[in-house]
C-alpha cells in the first residue's frame, strides 16, 4: 500500500487513505505515517498532528476515533483542486451550489463555508475576510466539525 502523500486528496471521507472513524493505530497503519498524539484538551478530546508537519495535517479525535481532518498548508486538495491559500473566488467557482456561509464564532477576520455531505459529513473552509484566501480545510462528522475551537 503507498503511503500517504502531499497530494492526498481531502474528501467527505477523510484525507487519503486516513478515513474518519479510524483509530489512531488505524490511521497509521493506513498512512504509514508517524502521527504523533495529543494530550486530552477537554474530556475524551485530542488533537494529534500527522508529520511531516509540513503538510499541516491535523486531527480532533473523541475518545478513540478521529471526527475531523484539519489542513492548514498547501499540501493537499480537495476532489476539485481548492486548496488552503486559494482565493475564496476560486472556491465558489469550484463548488458553485451546495456551498454555505455559517456565522464563525471565531473572529470578526474568519468566514466559515460549509459543504454537505451524507451521514452528518460536512467539509468547512475557514477564509480570511481581510486577504480573503483559504486558512484551514476541515472534513469531518458532526457535531465536531462544527466546534469553532476544536476540542477548547
Amino acid at each position: 500500500k503507498p503511503r500517504l502523500d502531499g497530494n492526498a486528496v481531502i474528501s467527505f471521507s477523510g484525507v487519503g487513505q486516513i478515513k474518519l472513524g479510524m483509530t489512531l493505530a488505524e490511521a497509521r497503519k493506513a498512512a504509514r505515517r508517524t502521527i504523533v498524539a495529543g494530550q486530552e484538551v477537554t474530556k475524551d478530546c485530542r488533537h494529534d498532528r500527522l508529520f511531516p508537519r509540513r503538510w499541516g495535517l491535523d486531527t480532533l479525535r473523541f475518545k478513540t476515533k478521529i471526527r475531523v481532518l484539519y489542513v492548514t498548508r498547501t499540501a493537499m486538495p480537495t476532489r476539485r483542486g481548492i486548496r488552503v491559500n486559494d482565493t475564496l473566488a476560486e472556491l465558489q467557482e469550484a463548488y458553485t451550489s451546495g456551498l454555505t456561509e455559517r456565522p464563525s464564532d471565531v473572529s470578526p477576520t474568519t468566514r466559515i463555508f460549509e459543504l454537505q455531505g451524507t451521514g452528518g459529513r460536512e467539509m468547512q473552509f475557514s477564509v480570511n475576510s481581510q486577504t480573503s484566501r483559504i486558512f484551514q480545510i476541515a472534513t469531518g462528522l458532526r457535531p465536531e466539525v462544527d466546534f469553532s475551537e476544536g476540542c477548547a
